[in-house]
């Protein structure tokens, strides 16, 4: 059974006329009587018979006829749906981001995307998390693209678009709360809240006190950084952390770190995406315009991992293509 035989079966169906049928599907007469004959060959039944010099439905037509409009209704649902995701103008983005930029850089970025008409169409939804939680649904396909930290996972590639600053967040009554800016060396042996394995934060923090010397201690696990400002006020733990809103309802102190101590502490976001995967019109065009706008303003990615598939913003804006 092919397209075709049911599209000339329906139109039968309506006219209950050869050569009007024939017309209306832009066909000649000879190759709608010869679908129709092998559709009937097909489904072993006659689905029109000639009575008093004109042509009728069958009753065996007539009760397969509301399932040969579906299966074509369904087949044009499925054209439509295809339009769709070969039209950059439409369809939908599945975005996975770290909750510590929902409040600044993701509403800058929509803000900006949805300035072009021509995007009004296009759809995002946002699937917040700390790192792993977001290459694993990435990688799973349920995302189209990530804005997170640095991953090693060799089936990604990406590029860098912004540095978060990390600030020092304490209870306000902590020694140390009247500082306008703090060193590493002020803080080297505090207790510190965690968020965990599945976040890069830890492992970048190990990093940039062991690049003075010091290693941080960990006391506490929270799941993202919202969770951490009850603690800190209570006076169990500090974090260095990016500074989120609802800091605000908690009797927490945010200081900054000294300018060089600052630079250390920065956390490197990158925009990625699986590099062997399909991606979708309308999420091939977001990524676009992130590179666009924010990638050729970085100062570069993983400059030594071009061997996992991560490149600089200048070697990707030949994505247009």
């Amino acid at each position: 059974m092919t397209i075709q035989q049911f599209k000339c079966f329906v139109a039968m169906a309506e006219m209950l006329h050869f050569s009007k049928a024939a017309k209306r599907l832009h066909i000649s007469q000879p190759s709608l009587s010869y679908s129709i004959s092998e559709l009937e060959k097909e489904l072993g039944l006659p689905l029109f018979e000639r009575r008093d010099n004109k042509t009728h439905i069958t009753r065996y037509g007539k009760e397969l006829l509301p399932y040969v409009v579906l299966a074509l209704d369904k087949l044009e649902s499925i054209r439509i749906k295809a339009y769709e995701l070969s039209d950059p103008s439409v369809g939908s983005i599945n975005l996975g981001h770290l909750y510590s930029i929902s409040f600044d850089f993701v509403p800058k970025v929509l803000e900006l995307f949805y300035a072009d008409k021509e995007n009004c169409r296009i759809t995002v939804n946002f699937f917040q998390g700390v790192n792993k939680i977001l290459t694993d649904e990435l990688l799973n396909g349920s995302l189209d693209l990530i804005l997170s930290g640095k991953s090693e996972n060799e089936s990604f590639t990406g590029v860098y678009l912004f540095s978060q600053e990390l600030k020092f967040v304490i209870s306000e009554d902590h020694p140390l709360a009247n500082r306008e800016e703090v060193t590493l060396e002020n803080v080297k042996d505090e207790e510190f809240v965690s968020l965990g394995e599945n976040s890069n934060i830890d492992e970048h923090l190990v990093q940039c006190f062991g690049s003075r010397g010091y290693e941080p201690k960990f006391v506490l696990n929270v799941a993202e950084c919202a969770a951490m400002g009850a603690f800190i006020s209570s006076n169990m733990c500090v974090a260095i952390t990016p500074v989120v809103p609802s800091f605000n309802s908690c009797a927490v102190r945010v200081i900054p770190f000294c300018a060089e101590d600052r630079e250390l502490l920065k956390r490197k976001i990158f925009l990625m995406w699986e590099k062997d995967r399909y991606l979708p019109p309308a999420a091939h065009k977001f990524r676009n315009f992130l590179l666009k706008k924010f990638g050729e303003k970085s100062r570069g990615g993983y400059p030594s991992n071009k061997s996992r598939g991560f490149f600089s913003p200048a070697s990707c804006l030949h994505l247009d293509a």
